[in-house]
């Protein structure tokens, strides 16, 4: 897609290629979806319990999380790039420590790394979009990146699982380790400097009263809740989920391929917003994104309720879910940075942060209200964060309209 530069922030920042970002953030997440069919084989070969296995995920959105907090307002002040490369280094290093570990605490460490270096990628990613586009070109830019990122997780459910069948779990977490060094060749060759509004005159205070001034913008609280909310679902269903899949008898490879149908959903969705968010809005879009969110986690309650112990099920649902959540996310992402005005660097640390955190609270929740061993007290958690991400899609759409808070 070339986008004409009349929609460009300014004439001074190069035009990005959309599939370059697309890849940038695709290989951000591959960190989470590529161990998604590989966590019950973990789990076996060390011994560990099912709880413990959930210390995989979030020891790797805890270290993601937090240092998006922190690369976020070194951006604005540094730069992007130098942040991104630091990133995919740390990442591929933490995914060669993970393919040799041989226990389940240095495994757990080696995630820690790899979460630090997917942080930046992700973050730096997302901030570059704001950089280029403004408000609406923006969220049409992200939809569209959306769109190709979700390819890699599509790839990777699917390929994870494979490969796990084949050569075991460690396989996965080199994956990791190679498309992340391959990446990080093809950045230092081709991706350029894209923030041109750098504060050099950095202190710490003003890090932290720019984190203050975001925690009292109305506008950017209202999406930010909407969007980490709405990740949330997906980062807590792929914990349990596929300890579900293993009760009713699917192999890891047959679990990537009922995992693939998120993420194709998601490249409807988002092809969607890409091409009415500028006729209806961001925030009429994520409220009937939110409205879907809800629907199709109820949804996952029918094979529970009926007895019903086929993956298409579990499957549809997931699409249903990746569909909404391509209204949603983009459209909510975009609307928070956007919010923040010259702090998107931090808003994008914050959003990122968020919709991990969200994913571990939700995931913390599952696993001590026995989630994976009872189905559907895991959907309750489910249902909840739904439920919150309509409402604040709700009051996005209210704030639009200068209405109380």
């Amino acid at each position: 897609m070339n986008h004409k530069a009349s929609v460009l922030r300014s004439a001074n920042i190069p035009a990005i290629s959309v599939w370059l970002l697309a890849a940038i953030m695709g290989t951000g997440f591959l960190g989470i979806t590529v161990i998604a069919p590989a966590l019950g084989a973990i789990t076996v070969y060390f011994k560990a319990s099912e709880a413990e296995a959930q210390l995989l995920l979030s020891g790797f959105f805890l270290s993601m999380a937090i240092s998006q907090l922190i690369y976020g307002p070194l951006s604005d002040i540094f730069g992007r790039r130098p942040f991104l490369l630091i990133g995919l280094l740390l990442y591929s290093i933490g995914g060669l420590l993970a393919s040799f570990a041989q226990s389940m605490e240095i495994l757990i460490s080696a995630r820690i790394i790899q979460g630090l270096g997917a942080a930046a990628v992700v973050s730096i990613a997302r901030v570059i979009i704001n950089d280029v586009y403004d408000r609406l070109e923006g969220a049409s830019a992200f939809a569209l990146m959306s769109m190709i990122m979700s390819v890699v997780p599509i790839l990777s459910f699917v390929f994870g699982g494979i490969v796990c069948d084949l050569i075991g779990w460690r396989g996965t977490m080199f994956l990791i380790c190679i498309s992340s060094a391959l990446l990080l060749i093809i950045v230092i060759i081709t991706l350029p400097e894209t923030n041109y509004k750098k504060n050099k005159n950095f202190q710490f205070t003003s890090v932290f009263n720019d984190y203050v001034t975001l925690m009292k913008n109305k506008n950017f609280l209202a999406f930010m809740l909407t969007s980490s909310s709405c990740a949330g679902i997906f980062f807590t269903m792929v914990g349990f989920i596929s300890f579900e899949y293993i009760r009713i008898g699917v192999k890891p490879a047959e679990i990537g391929f009922w995992f693939m149908l998120n993420p194709c959903g998601y490249i409807l969705g988002n092809y969607i917003t890409k091409r009415y968010v500028g006729k209806f809005g961001i925030e009429s879009m994520s409220q009937l994104g939110g409205c879907m969110c809800l629907i199709s986690v109820v949804s996952l309650f029918v094979p529970w309720t009926f007895d019903l112990n086929h993956p298409s099920l579990l499957g549809l649902s997931g699409l249903l879910l990746g569909f909404a959540s391509g209204f949603v996310i983009a459209n909510t992402t975009i609307g928070a940075m956007s919010s923040a005005g010259d702090s998107s660097g931090n808003a994008s640390g914050v959003v990122g942060a968020a919709q991990l955190g969200f994913g571990i609270l939700g995931g913390a929740i599952v696993v001590n209200i026995g989630g994976y061993e009872h189905f559907e007290r895991g959907l309750l958690v489910l249902v909840a964060l739904s439920i919150i991400s309509l409402y604040f899609a709700t009051v996005s759409r209210i704030l639009k309209n200068k209405t109380i808070f």
